[in-house]
C-alpha cells in the first residue's frame, strides 16, 4: 500500500487510520499475512436466549448452571440482560459489583465475579441502568475482553442474554458455540423465537440452535410446538433446529420466593429438576461435550464478538 505520493505505507498505520470498524475489517483482509493462531484452551460457551419475555429463560440459566457445577463442571454464569437482570435474585446473592461498575473501570473481574451458595459463579449483570442497554463500541469491545478472560477459567460459560434481538443481544448470541433457544407452546412464543432464529441466520449461517419448550401444559404439545418452529425455520431460512425436550408446567416454580435458591438446587428429586438434568444429558449428546476444551485464538468467544460487533 503507498500514499499519495507513492511512497508504501505499513500495514498498521494504513489500519490505524480507518477507525475500530475499519481496523477489524482491514485485518480480516490481512489475515493471510498473520503468523498462525495460537492455541488456547478455553470454556464452551452456551447462550440461554428467547424470542420473549416470560418464557423462563433466566430460571433455565440458572438452573442449568446449577446442574453443570453438580456435574464437576467449573461454571460461571453471566447476566447478558444488559440493563434488566435478575439472575442474583434467582441464586439469592446480593452483589457490591455488576456489569455497571465492570465496564466502566470502576471494578476489576475479580472483583466482579461473586461466589453462589449453590455452587456457579456469577458475573451479575445491571438492573435498571438504561446506558448498559445501548453500549458503546468501547465498552462492547471491553465486554468481549472480560467474556475471554471468564471463559479463560471455566469449563462452561453460560450467557443468560435479554430477550429480542437488540445488536448487543445478538451479538453475545452470535459469540457462543451453541444458542439454547426458550420458547413455550404458544404463538406469541414461536413466533418471536422465530424472530430470533432469522436474525441470527442472517449472520451467522452456521450458528447452532437448541430448542427447549418451556412452561408445557401437557405431555407432548412440546414437541409439537418445536416441529412448527423448525419446519418454518428449515423453509425460509435454511437453519435445522435440534429439540432439548420440554419441560412442564410447575406451580412450584412461580411460588418460588425472591431470594431463594433454585428448585434444582433445593428439591433434587422434583419433577421439574428431573427435566432439566435430562435436558443437560440431552444439550451434551447434541453438541459434543461441555467441557473445557482447546482452540484457535482467533476462534474463541472473545474474537467472535469483536468480528460480528463489525456487521451490526
Amino acid at each position: 500500500m503507498v500514499d499519495r505520493k507513492g511512497q508504501p505505507v505499513a500495514p498498521s498505520t494504513a489500519a490505524g487510520a480507518l477507525g475500530p470498524r475499519g481496523r477489524g475489517l482491514f485485518g480480516r483482509l490481512l489475515g493471510s499475512a498473520r503468523p498462525a493462531p495460537v492455541a488456547r484452551a478455553e470454556a464452551f460457551s452456551i447462550a440461554v436466549a428467547s424470542g420473549k419475555g416470560g418464557t423462563g429463560k433466566s430460571f433455565v440459566s440458572t438452573s442449568l448452571a446449577v446442574l453443570l457445577h453438580r456435574a464437576g463442571r467449573r461454571t460461571t454464569l453471566v447476566d447478558c440482560d444488559f440493563g434488566l437482570a435478575a439472575d442474583h435474585l434467582l441464586l439469592g446473592v446480593k452483589p457490591v459489583n455488576s456489569l455497571q461498575q465492570l465496564l466502566s473501570g470502576k471494578a476489576s473481574l475479580q472483583q466482579t465475579l461473586i461466589d453462589t451458595p449453590c455452587g456457579p459463579r456469577l458475573l451479575p449483570g445491571a438492573s435498571g441502568v438504561r446506558k448498559l442497554a445501548a453500549m458503546t463500541d468501547k465498552e462492547l469491545l471491553h465486554f468481549a475482553r472480560e467474556l475471554g478472560a471468564v471463559a479463560s477459567d471455566n469449563d462452561v460459560v453460560l450467557l443468560d442474554v435479554g430477550a429480542g434481538i437488540s445488536p448487543p443481544v445478538l451479538l453475545t448470541m452470535l459469540a457462543a458455540d451453541v444458542i439454547v433457544l426458550v420458547t413455550q407452546p404458544e404463538i406469541a412464543a414461536l413466533v418471536d423465537a422465530y424472530a430470533v432464529v432469522k436474525c441470527i441466520a442472517q449472520l451467522r449461517k452456521d450458528a447452532r440452535f437448541c430448542v427447549l419448550v418451556n412452561r408445557v401444559q401437557s405431555p407432548g404439545r412440546g414437541e409439537q410446538a418445536f416441529k412448527k418452529l423448525t419446519e418454518v425455520s428449515r423453509q425460509h431460512v435454511g437453519i435445522s433446529l435440534q429439540y432439548l425436550g420440554e419441560v412442564l408446567d410447575d406451580p412450584r416454580v412461580g411460588q418460588h420466593r425472591l431470594g431463594q435458591l433454585p428448585l434444582v438446587f433445593t428439591e433434587p428429586d422434583a419433577s421439574t429438576s428431573r427435566a432439566l438434568l435430562t435436558v443437560m444429558t440431552r444439550l451434551e449428546q447434541l453438541v459434543g461435550p461441555l467441557a473445557r476444551r482447546s482452540i484457535d485464538c482467533e476462534a474463541g468467544i472473545e474474537s467472535r464478538f469483536r468480528r460480528h460487533r463489525l456487521f451490526l
